[in-house]
């Protein structure tokens, strides 16, 4: 169905064909919204009749229309308000990348950045601080941000890998800086703000909390200083983030705090305590944050709830179970968190969850009550069929000596999505049936 006013069919994409202006609008239109990237993570204009607003920022963090209206459409004609007429045009579906509502293609690890920098974009100059940069998530964000020109922060406790990352960034011409840090020292973190502050002459605009470790056995049998070191790095150690870049934010009046959740905030973890309680407390942490910035209106704090990720976490983390650990299914790639920071960073949203296995874990934690006990027999059972290792502290206390890298190889490229959503159902089926037994007992 065509509508009549702008001259656009429900269901296809349209881009500016005018090349000199494209720069602006480097994305396309969509059932009455506007899309920066193809993945539908965001939409930073849309379409009131035929009046286009567009909700974005220059390099300078200046709006790039007054009052957001950017112009009107009409017959696949945008027309600015300056007066400069841009033609519309339809998007093959060949040249589609990803259609609205699937998951993005388990493509191979991307390698680093290359090429020079945007010399235009939302991002392009903006001082971005990303804790946990030496490996998984946080690598994928460095190079997200690098290719968007972000002036980069890196920071993380492995400072041989953190210049790596710093290498790779460089060479696709953005600004960057590596500044070790231990997140769990408030000493070098208020130093790490510092520093960022000098480089971006004043400015913060960008704090991503990532840095994270994680503790896998039973609760007793798992020693209380690593218990004690997974929340000081995943709980207190993001608080510790906020508490020294929103100073920043106040004083200039923007920003924004991305932080790194996980499924496991809907749904506790058996077997990880400390996880769990550090997870659970984030949702608390921002969630009473937002609630404190309500006067400052451009100052964002924004949830990312990645599902299982392919990242080294599961090999480097530290081990009190006896037995190999390997991530539950589906795995995806960590390049689609990268992307969603870097959309919540140009048009911030309060949730953001990466992945299908995600959005069914928030739903069961509504739905079943019971799913923790399910979990907790699951793991059991998967764990007492996992070959024997070694106890280990793994990465608690120290960085590890293995490969940094953003993927920790996990991923089987072959399509278990049929089988996945059965699973799921099942299991949430298992946990309405355990919740329902347990009630009659009583």
């Amino acid at each position: 169905m065509i509508d009549q006013a702008t001259g656009m069919k429900l269901g296809e994409r349209y881009s500016v064909e005018n090349v000199e202006r494209a720069h602006q609008f480097p994305g396309f239109f969509l059932d009455g919204k506007y899309y920066l990237g193809p993945e539908l993570l965001t939409a930073v204009g849309w379409l009131e009749g035929t009046t286009f607003i567009y909700d974005s920022l220059d390099a300078e963090g200046e709006p790039v229309f007054p009052d957001r209206v950017a112009g009107t459409i009409e017959g696949l004609k945008l027309v600015l308000i300056d007066g400069s007429a841009l033609e519309l045009s339809r998007i093959e579906p060949t040249s589609i990348l990803a259609s609205a509502g699937e998951e993005l293609e388990q493509a191979p690890p991307s390698a680093a950045p290359s090429g020079p920098a945007p010399t235009k974009g939302p991002l392009r100059g903006k001082v971005v601080v990303i804790t946990g940069a030496s490996s998984g998530i946080g690598r994928a964000a460095a190079h997200a941000f690098a290719c968007k020109g972000a002036r980069l922060v890196l920071a993380a406790r492995d400072e041989e890998a953190l210049f790596d990352v710093l290498d790779e960034c460089t060479d696709c011409g953005t600004d960057a800086v590596a500044i070790t840090t231990d997140v769990t020292r408030s000493d070098q973190v208020q130093a790490l703000a510092e520093q960022a502050a000098a480089f971006g002459h004043g400015r913060i605009d960008i704090w991503v909390n990532n840095a994270g470790v994680g503790a896998v056995g039973n609760f007793e049998d798992t020693p209380l200083e690593a218990h004690e070191q997974v929340i000081q790095t995943d709980l207190v150690g993001y608080l510790r983030g906020a508490h020294v870049a929103l100073p920043y934010f106040k004083a200039q009046r923007s920003g924004t705090l991305i932080n790194t959740l996980s499924l496991g905030s809907w749904i506790a973890q058996p077997y990880a305590a400390a996880y769990s309680a550090s997870k659970f407390g984030l949702r608390g942490l921002t969630d009473a944050l937002r609630g404190e910035l309500t006067e400052f209106p451009d100052i964002h704090v924004c949830d990312i709830y990645p599902a299982v990720m392919d990242t080294p976490g599961f090999r480097d983390g530290g081990n009190y179970t006896g037995h190999a650990l390997t991530p539950p299914g589906p795995i995806y790639d960590p390049e689609l968190v990268a992307k969603a920071m870097v959309a919540c960073a140009i048009s911030p949203r309060a949730h953001t969850t990466v992945g299908a296995a995600a959005r069914v874990a928030h739903l069961a934690s509504f739905l079943v009550p019971g799913l923790p006990l399910l979990s907790g027999w699951l793991t059991r059972w998967g764990l007492n069929r996992s070959p024997s290792a070694a106890i280990s502290p793994g990465n608690l206390f120290e960085p590890p000596s293995s490969r940094r890298s953003v993927d920790g190889g996990w991923r089987n490229r072959k399509d278990n999505k049929p089988l996945l959503v059965s699973a799921a159902v099942l299991g949430i089926i298992a946990g309405l049936v355990i919740t329902r037994t347990q009630r009659r007992r009583r």
